[in-house]
């Protein structure tokens, strides 16, 4: 068999074995349109919503749209100056006309009523009523919408987490469709964009002043017969004030927070974010040298210097505080990422200080306790240059979020689908991944989609080595028992100036406390618009007669071949 001979049974074969299997042909593109899914309130641990729960209570005046008037207008715009003078009638005798009543047999019939008939006439004309506009005075109107009071509530999280996911989903419609053969819509999805916000585990409460105040004022003057001129509405400066006078969580109640422009409060009283600070330094008279050690609350633990005023250097510190991480991540594509870290142990030394107390070296920075008894203080603090640096222990959460979309298909008629046994309805399972059908008629496909959003937590410990330098740094406090009466958060050159204070930061040593992936809830389920599927075709006997012209063509072939070795050999 020669080579030309084997390409022409090739080319019968594909012909053949294409003729028989082809039973759709690519159509119009289906669009499900954007799909928003979004689920809140969800725990960030395992499947379920998360505890959530807030209340507040306002107490006080709360008003809208009251009108309070000030002065007053008298008179009318139309009042009658001089009454009308009413008409006068009088009864006359009015005699009775020729009347005509016309019959069938005289037309022109009448007969004379006769007379002792009166009529009611006017003899006098009378007047109209004279008005004008007695308008005179003035009035100012003030209307004004407000809430004026306090404002108490309190929050609950357990660790949350709210995901949103946009999709869209596409599927390739046949045009043609042989009736009970199987073919495919040729799904697919995109994940266009999708949000993790996260919020680990918080307690808090509060009290707020609150003060909302609006309105406007409107004035009006009148003159006798000149009328009135309105100045319009004019709207007044409104009052919108809302400030914390006590707020509390885990570490701190916090009294009037964010009054300073960096969002600081006036004064900070720590509960579980506490503190051991280390000093050494000397007084004047009598003169002493030694050390003191405050701890919580800013109580004085050791302290072997008299109760003078004194001069000491920090030497260092211990920190422990109660982590709250917040985090927030934007992404598409497959997935969304989002980390967050707070610190929860740390130690630093005040390399400058220790210098300065151990090595000789000049003091670069000095605190002036001007009175230290007890839990009463009253100090300040300067620095040229102040350099830490120490191990911190941080609690860090790392979340990624992979949607997929679902769906669930209802056909208005039963079809076949592929690899599933008998007729059915209904499918359900991933849009991208929707297996081929069959149908035997017209048929309506409904889909509702669905995400199915997978959720990984990964939580734990990290460690590593941390350095800060800051320069002409300046401090001042007056405190009673840990709570800042009065002072203002160090200043800093670096502050004035922009500058981060970060001197180095190591890479951290990161142990995985927690990790576990779940399934999200709470989404919300979108019917797409529907579609139909309908057949276009039967079976031809011609695609069975090229399939078994194909298949005897390739025995023919294989037995000449056959016969061409035989006779080589």
């Amino acid at each position: 068999m020669t080579d030309t001979k084997a390409r022409l049974v090739n080319v019968w074969l594909a012909l053949a074995l294409l003729g028989s299997v082809v039973g759709a042909h690519a159509g119009p593109i289906y669009s499900a349109g954007s799909l928003e899914f979004s689920s809140s309130g969800q725990s960030m641990w395992g499947s379920g919503g998360a505890f959530r729960q807030s209340e507040s209570v306002f107490v006080g005046a709360q008003w809208s749209n009251k009108t309070a008037t000030i002065g007053g207008i008298a008179g009318s715009a139309n009042a009658v100056v001089i009454p009308a003078i009413d008409p006068i009638y009088t009864n006359v005798w009015v005699p009775r006309v020729w009347v005509p009543t016309p019959t069938w047999r005289n037309p022109l019939k009448g007969y004379y009523t006769g007379c002792g008939c009166t009529k009611r006439v006017k003899v006098f004309g009378g007047t109209d009523a004279v008005t004008a506009d007695t308008r005179t005075g003035a009035q100012i109107d003030l209307t004004t919408s407000g809430k004026v009071g306090l404002d108490f509530g309190y929050s609950i999280d357990s660790g949350s987490v709210d995901t949103t996911a946009n999709f869209g989903a596409l599927a390739e419609l046949p045009d043609q469709i042989v009736g009970s053969e199987f073919f495919s819509l040729n799904t697919s999805s995109s994940f266009d964009s999708g949000t993790v916000i996260t919020q680990s585990p918080k307690i808090d409460a509060y009290m707020s002043t609150i003060m909302q105040l609006s309105g406007d004022i409107q004035a009006q003057a009148c003159a006798l017969t000149f009328g009135c001129k309105s100045s319009g509405k004019v709207n007044l400066p409104s009052v919108d004030l809302d400030q914390r006078i006590l707020s509390a969580d885990l570490n701190s109640v916090k009294i009037l927070e964010g009054l300073y422009p960096n969002g600081d409060p006036l004064a900070e009283l720590p509960i579980l974010n506490q503190s051991l600070t280390l000093e050494g330094g000397a007084t004047v008279a009598p003169p002493a040298v030694g050390f003191k050690l405050t701890g919580p609350f800013g109580t004085s633990l050791v302290n072997t210097l008299p109760p003078t005023p004194s001069l000491t250097v920090d030497l260092a510190e211990l920190e422990v505080q109660v982590p709250d991480i917040a985090t927030n991540g934007v992404g598409s594509g497959t997935s969304v990422e989002a980390s967050g870290r707070d610190d929860l142990i740390k130690a630093t030394v005040d390399i400058d200080g220790a210098a300065s107390l151990f090595a000789g070296m000049p003091p670069t920075g000095v605190n002036f306790d001007l009175v230290d008894a007890g839990v009463f203080k009253i100090g300040a603090s300067l620095d040229l240059i102040d350099v830490d640096a120490g191990p911190v222990i941080g609690v860090r959460q790392d979340f990624e979020f992979t949607p997929t979309l679902m769906a669930t298909l209802n056909f208005s008629n039963p079809v076949e689908i592929f690899g599933l046994a008998g007729t059915h309805t209904s499918w359900t399972g991933a849009w991208s991944s929707l297996p081929q059908l069959a149908i035997s008629a017209l048929t309506q496909v409904t889909p509702t989609f669905w995400i199915e959003g997978l959720f990984n937590n990964n939580t734990g410990l990290d460690l590593g080595l941390v350095g800060t330098m800051d320069l002409l740094k300046l401090g001042a406090t007056a405190s009673v028992g840990g709570v800042d009466l009065l002072g203002f958060t160090p200043l800093t050159l670096n502050r004035l100036l922009g500058l981060d204070n970060e001197l180095f930061s190591t890479d951290k040593l990161s142990l995985s406390v927690f990790d576990n992936s779940f399934l999200l809830g709470g989404f919300n389920m979108i019917e797409g618009p529907s579609f139909t599927l309908d057949v276009t075709k039967v079976p031809e006997p011609s695609s069975i007669v090229l399939l078994l012209g194909g298949l005897s063509l390739l025995a023919l072939r294989k037995s000449v071949a056959r016969n061409h070795l035989r006779g080589r050999k």
